[in-house]
C-alpha cells in the first residue's frame, strides 16, 4: 500500500537515469520533503544492517531537536547546488558528510 503511493506521488521517472536535482526542483515542496524523509529513511534501514552506529547517526542528525524542517531545507539547497546530479545521490553524501564514511 505505501509502496503503491510513493510511486503514484514519484513518477517512475524518479528512478530513470535522467533524473536530476533540476527535476526534483519542479516538484512541490512537500513531494520534495515526502522523496527526502523517504531517502532518509531507507538509508537509515540500509546503514542499520552494515553500520549501525552510523544509523543512529542519521536518525539523531535528521531528527533529534526539532531539526527535521531545517534539515530539509539545507537538503533542497545542496540538491539545488548540485542539480546536475541525482538527489539520491546528493542525500546520501550530505548523510555521509554529517555522520562520516561507512568504512
Amino acid at each position: 500500500m505505501v509502496a503503491g503511493a510513493i510511486f503514484v506521488i514519484h513518477p517512475q521517472e524518479i528512478h530513470a537515469e535522467g533524473f536530476t536535482g533540476a527535476d526534483f526542483a519542479t516538484w512541490e515542496t512537500t513531494a520534495q520533503d515526502s522523496f527526502i524523509q523517504t531517502s532518509i529513511t531507507m538509508a537509515g534501514v540500509v546503514f542499520s544492517q552494515v553500520a549501525p552506529k552510523k544509523s543512529a547517526c542519521v536518525d539523531n542528525w535528521y531528527l533529534v531537536d526539532g531539526q527535521k524542517a531545517a534539515r530539509n531545507a539545507h537538503i533542497r539547497r545542496t540538491i539545488a547546488q548540485y542539480d546536475g546530479y541525482h538527489p539520491s545521490g546528493t542525500i546520501l553524501a550530505i548523510l555521509l558528510e554529517a555522520c562520516g564514511p561507512l568504512n
